[in-house]
């Protein structure tokens, strides 16, 4: 199963990309929650997945066009979760400035489908979430 939840998380970031919403909708669990780091000016967890995808449609708004899925490392962590590794430069829209998009995300699954994003900035406390080490 976990190499299909890594196919899931795969599918579900090119989705995104192409903001294809409902392929996107489709791999996540109606109890989805978004954990969103710490260093967020929004950092109240979002519960639901069309909370969930106008959160992400907002956030990544503000930066001129970006692939996130094709900047990641997957990374299969046990039966139900998966860890994501963002590593990209993008640039603001508005401004123009450069910033680096480093985060760490462990992604869990109920039922085959999405049902958690926790975000991290640091990469010892996500994968101490997901029982690994450096």
């Amino acid at each position: 199963m976990s190499q299909e939840n890594v196919e899931t998380v795969r599918r579900s970031l090119e989705a995104f990309d192409r903001r294809d919403r409902n392929a996107w909708l489709a791999s996540r669990h109606p109890d989805v929650e978004v954990v969103p780091a710490g260093v967020w000016p929004e950092a109240d967890v979002i519960r639901g997945p069309e909370a969930s995808w106008d959160f992400y449609v907002a956030a990544l708004d503000a930066f001129e066009a970006a692939n996130f899925g094709e900047a990641v490392e997957l990374v299969d962590a046990g039966a139900d979760e998966v860890l994501i590794h963002y590593g990209q430069t993008v640039r603001g829209k508005t401004s123009g400035a450069e910033v680096e998009f480093v985060f760490w995300v462990v992604v869990t699954f109920l039922d085959g489908k999405v049902v958690r994003d926790h975000w991290f900035v640091d990469q010892a406390d996500a994968l101490e979430a997901v029982g690994l080490r450096e």
